[in-house]
């Protein structure tokens, strides 16, 4: 059963409807769901669906002939001899019919049939006015898809680029059907070991307790995630043992260029070559305090969350998981600590949902951009877990990770640092994870500009 993407798969039926020649690039890391993406749209559709190889383009060429005849799209022809004549077939029956091409995994291409996208623009230009066709190219990651289609002067094909759809992790809410029948807590751990990746939640077992299910993951020497994000940087990565090493020290605690470096034994400026790929690759992301953007008081973290929990709690221990006691390591040294997991991830579900209620108009502020907020360090550090800067007004937000309901401190704590900002409207917005206490409601009925949400009524 397909679950979630209702947004993107709207896209491409809006696409598809206007019955006219529109290009979506698709873009998404390994095992993001683009497959069963793609063919949950494709579904009683006329189309021609190819995934190019990592082959010379005459193995490209030769494979989409043949498969496009299997699939009905053309019958037998001999004179389908490049891809000239066979972009300008498949064009011109798009101009008799409606259609949709698919070429997943295009990156392959790039490189190996440059001729693909030169007959792609000359008979997306001679057909134009007639065609009935819908064309998504999907393939690798962002940046990659960027570097090609958006940054290369040359090609021609970019003008034809109606919208551009970047798969990514799925947010808490669209993830619930893979998270039915266990506690909010447990939802929020798996949500975040799994990194709200559509794949990896399909092994979730809701017979199994929480602990079994992040044994059946990652801690058994058969587990689908034993090993899995070495093997994705294996793919990307010429040098993994020292982007594994840096991992490791972010994972578990380093933030800071010096700090990283002091954890990995390395020097600062080598660490910054390897964490600006990195960067690149969107696998980490430097975060500044709101309203800064100075790169001297930022600090990394780990952009997947399935990839801070591996280097965290799998990475030291994989002998020991290796030889079959990942039951004991789950039991010692992973569930003893992993509340503090949760309240991270629970972070980020809280910022998610700003964002959603920031769509629906129903935000205490309209912003435009909100991150976290510090100033100082040790103990005069003042912080606020994110500030939504709005255009007339800020928000303060803090998220309150506790086994009991948010008292009264709790919120006089985040009203005062709306001190540290004068001169500017102010609005207060707290989550807790149980709740909150009756003398909190009672301050928040009388402040309008005090918004309380816990978990449970976060929908």
């Amino acid at each position: 059963m397909f679950v979630g993407r209702s947004e993107e798969l709207g896209l491409l039926e809006k696409m598809y409807a206007k019955k006219s020649l529109s290009l979506v690039l698709v873009s998404g890391g390994y095992k993001i769901g683009k497959t069963a993406f793609l063919q949950e749209f494709l579904q009683k559709k006329a189309a021609a669906y190819f995934v190019a190889r990592n082959a010379l383009s005459t193995v490209n060429l030769a494979a989409f002939c043949l498969e496009l005849k299997e699939q009905g799209i053309w019958g037998p022809r001999n004179d389908l001899c490049n891809w000239d004549s066979v972009l300008n077939a498949l064009f011109f029956k798009a101009t008799q019919q409606q259609l949709v091409l698919v070429v997943d995994d295009v990156q392959y291409l790039f490189d190996s049939a440059p001729e693909f996208f030169a007959a792609f623009d000359k008979y997306a230009t001679k057909y134009k006015k007639q065609l009935r066709l819908l064309v998504v190219l999907a393939g690798a990651p962002w940046a990659e898809m960027e570097r090609f289609f958006l940054k290369n002067k040359a090609l021609q094909i970019k003008k034809h680029i109606n919208d551009i759809i970047k798969l990514g992790a799925m947010d808490y809410w669209e993830a619930q059907p893979f998270l039915e029948g266990f506690t909010d807590e447990e939802k929020l751990c798996l949500y975040g070991a799994a990194g709200g990746n559509p794949h990896y939640m399909s092994y979730f077992d809701r017979a199994l307790s929480l602990k079994d299910n992040l044994k059946k993951l990652f801690f058994e020497p058969a587990a689908p995630l034993y090993k899995e994000p070495p093997q994705l940087l294996k793919l990307e990565l010429r040098e993994p043992s020292t982007y594994n090493t840096i991992l490791c020290s972010v994972a578990c605690g380093a933030g800071r260029l010096n700090e990283i470096a002091a954890a990995a034994n390395m020097e600062c400026n080598k660490v910054s070559k390897y964490l600006n790929v990195l960067l690149t690759m969107g696998v980490v992301r430097r975060v500044n305090p709101a309203f800064s953007n100075s790169s001297k008081i930022s600090y990394y973290e780990i952009t997947n969350s399935m990839f801070a929990f591996w280097y965290q709690f799998v990475f030291p221990y994989m002998s020991s998981i290796a030889i079959g006691r990942g039951n004991q390591v789950l039991r010692n040294n992973i569930m003893p600590r992993i509340d503090l997991f949760a309240a991270w991830i629970f972070k980020k579900i809280c910022l998610q949902y700003c964002y959603k209620l920031n769509k629906r108009n129903d935000f205490m502020c309209d912003f435009e951009k909100i991150g976290p907020w510090w100033q100082g360090s040790g103990s005069n550090k003042i912080e606020v877990d994110f500030i939504a800067d709005g255009i007339k007004e800020i928000c303060l937000i803090d998220c309150f990770w506790s086994n009991k309901k948010a008292d009264s401190a709790v919120l006089k704590k985040l009203l005062d640092k709306g001190e540290n900002f004068t001169g500017i409207d102010k609005s207060f917005l707290c989550f807790s994870k149980k709740g909150f206490t009756d003398e909190c409601m009672e301050i928040s009925a009388r402040d309008s500009q005090l918004r309380l949400i816990s978990l449970k009524y976060m929908k």
